[in-house]
């Protein structure tokens, strides 16, 4: 089954999602709740993991730049390092094709970053 994570797009009128399978969306979406810090959106995306769907233009501020800003940072890093390390690409065909779509989750946290204008984007 597929799930979604929506990212806000400030005034661009193309939608930005992110599609995986399960196990990565589940990845992902952990990565997603650890930076959110307000508890009743923590209530809010943990119901929404569930149903299948993370949608970041709903978290409040400043957990929607946090949220953005480390996903746009360090989750390349974090697919490097704990979702695709060294031992599991080693036995997968093609690796580079799981690992570049996950890492596509930071490109379009960064392209929400840019859409949102310099009055919002994190310094």
């Amino acid at each position: 089954m597929t799930k979604l994570v929506s990212f806000p797009c400030g005034a661009s009128e193309e939608g930005l999602d992110w599609f995986a399978t399960s196990a990565l969306f589940e990845d992902a979406a952990a990565f997603i709740l650890r930076h959110v810090t307000d508890d009743q959106a923590k209530r809010a995306v943990t119901a929404g993991i569930a149903s299948g769907y993370v949608f970041i233009g709903s978290l409040p501020e400043p957990d929607q730049t946090n949220v953005l800003t480390a996903l746009r940072d360090t989750f390349a890093h974090h697919v490097d390092s704990e979702i695709y390390p060294p031992r599991v690409t080693a036995g997968m065909d093609d690796p580079d094709i799981f690992v570049t779509h996950a890492k596509s989750l930071a490109h379009l946290a960064a392209g929400s970053l840019t859409s949102r204008g310099p009055d919002r984007s994190p310094t």
